[in-house]
């Protein structure tokens, strides 16, 4: 009975691992390619921009530029960070943008502002910006509370990487994105 035990809870964490791996979705993003090159020798320099939100539904947000010391090219990206807390568990979760997404990413939120939830939805209604790296951006109706909800969602797979982004705040992260790439275009400057 016991080697049956022992067998039956190594299937499950087989099977666990082989499942949450699956979940997880490969990268198309650029950034993430460049920095899983084999062979590679890399300066990581982390630069962060304000936080968005408070502590429940924060969005923190760095810079990353990337030096190859080999060949001493250089990229960069934005890294979002979001978080999750439970009485479990506290986990973070990081989703990046290539820096030729910023602009649709930075049009998306603007559009959001100006001209979607500046008035109710007469049906449910999602409007999403997605990047190479999975990372969704967006706002979405809520018929409960009636009031447009827009978020910040770092990994597709995964409903607890979702933060909330106040209307308050929503100019705070545009902001942080035109420096993100202004940033990055100086620090990548050759």
């Amino acid at each position: 009975m016991k080697k049956f035990l022992i067998l039956a809870v190594l299937v499950t964490m087989s099977l666990t691992t082989a499942l949450a791996q699956d979940a997880e979705k490969k990268s198309n993003s650029k950034t993430v390619e460049f920095l899983s090159k084999d062979g590679s020798f890399f300066k990581k320099e982390f630069y962060d921009l304000p936080s968005v939100g408070g502590s429940y539904n924060k969005v923190d947000c760095q810079v990353l530029i990337i030096t190859d010391l080999k060949t001493n090219e250089k990229r960069g990206c934005l890294r979002l960070t979001t978080y999750y807390s439970s009485s479990v568990s506290n986990d973070s979760y990081i989703g990046t943008l290539d820096p030729d997404e910023l602009d649709a990413c930075i049009m998306c939120f603007e559009k959001i502002m100006s001209e979607i939830t500046v008035t109710p939805a007469s049906t449910y209604t999602e409007v999403e910006y997605k990047t190479r790296d999975g990372v969704q951006l967006g706002t979405y109706w809520n018929d409960k509370k009636s009031e447009w909800r827009t978020y910040v969602q770092t990994k597709s797979y995964s409903s607890r990487s979702i933060s909330s982004v106040s209307s308050e705040n929503v100019a705070s992260l545009v902001g942080n994105l035109k420096r993100a790439k202004q940033m990055i275009a100086e620090k990548t400057a050759k």
